[in-house]
């Protein structure tokens, strides 16, 4: 039988899975993953909606890549969190964009390889590196 190890997913814990996850979604271009006809059944069963569903998915476009999920948590982030995110934006007008979904900057590295440390609408940090000089 052939090995098949490797990274499935990529979880955040969270306060609002549903939210976080739309900004995610859109911040790189996937999609938040649909609800079949079982799912809401199930959903509805516990007396929740996609809203409130307090585990969201992530996809990819190629299936072959780990996926997002963002799980609810009782507690708020604590302290810098160990493993981060890098997203490669186009150019300086992605990071204008990541803003506009609800990031927020809080450093810029000039000079050399230029990326720039941002937050995510809970506050989770996330890099971002602009793919052209104009940064």
């Amino acid at each position: 039988m052939q090995d098949r190890s490797g990274l499935r997913s990529v979880v955040v814990d969270c306060r609002h899975p549903a939210q976080l996850a739309r900004f995610w979604a859109e911040a790189l271009g996937w999609h938040v993953r649909l609800y079949d006809d079982e799912d809401l059944a199930w959903l509805a069963e516990r007396g929740l909606t996609p809203e409130s569903d307090p585990s969201v998915g992530v996809d990819p476009p190629d299936p072959s890549l780990p996926n997002l999920w963002f799980n609810e948590v009782p507690e708020p982030k604590a302290g810098k969190v160990r493993i981060h995110l890098d997203v490669n934006v186009t150019d300086k007008s992605g990071i204008d964009r990541l803003v506009s979904l609800g990031a927020r900057v809080l450093a810029l590295h000039p000079g050399g390889e230029r990326w720039t440390v941002m937050a995510d609408p809970e506050g989770n940090e996330f890099c971002v590196f602009p793919l052209t000089e104009e940064a």
